[in-house]
């Protein structure tokens, strides 16, 4: 099937203000359930104001492509997928910001070819090498800026999309994040104990 477009052709580069990081997985690249690609991931909260002009390219490239299209006569939608929420989307992101989804898509070794590296992060100006440091990511409310590539893509069942390709991380304050450290219950609730089966009411039920 022939493409309608060239994604780098239309694809935009963004540095964005600084912002909060949220779920950030920089080192160590995570899969989901029924997906079996990869992907190093941090999130960005910023203000609305500071959001604006990043959303405003985001659908500039959807319109541009939308009207292209619209004039060799294919029938393009723009898809309801967006690299970004709001408060009113989800009641985790705080009134008043908007929190942008980045990622970079990880690539295994492969006959003979090395892995694709980490996200390029800066920390007091110097790149991390993450074997060298005592922790494994940058943690929730680190201060960032992200350096990314808002690129489109075209799926005829989802739309027109545009995904924020991650690509390199500056950390104004940092919050280190160590996944050992991380509410680890295993001295606590690594007693042994058995687990006995009970039997519960209409009155009693903890996730009611």
């Amino acid at each position: 099937m022939k493409k309608l477009f060239e994604p780098k052709d239309y694809a935009q580069k963004i540095t964005t203000p600084a912002g909060k990081a949220r779920w950030a997985s920089l080192s160590t690249p995570k899969g989901f359930q029924g997906d079996d690609k990869e992907h190093y991931l941090c999130d960005i909260l910023l203000t609305e104001d500071d959001a604006q002009p990043i959303i405003d390219t985001i659908t500039g490239i959807q319109e541009k492509l939308i009207d292209m299209c619209g004039q060799e006569d294919k029938n393009v939608r723009r898809s309801h997928f967006n690299p970004f929420k709001t408060h009113a989307e989800d009641e985790r992101v705080p009134e008043g910001f908007v929190q942008f989804k980045t990622k970079k898509r990880h690539f295994p070794a492969k006959e003979g070819k090395p892995a694709s590296r980490p996200v390029d992060t800066y920390v007091d100006g110097k790149k991390v090498d993450w074997s060298k440091v005592d922790y494994d990511s940058i943690g929730n409310d680190s201060v960032i800026r992200l350096g990314i590539v808002a690129t489109p893509y075209y799926v005829p069942t989802l739309g027109l999309g545009v995904t924020l390709k991650l690509q390199a991380v500056k950390v104004i304050e940092l919050q280190k994040f160590s996944a050992e450290n991380s509410a680890n219950f295993d001295a606590e609730f690594s007693d042994g104990e058995s687990t006995t089966a009970a039997t519960s009411s209409d009155d009693d039920n903890y996730f009611d």
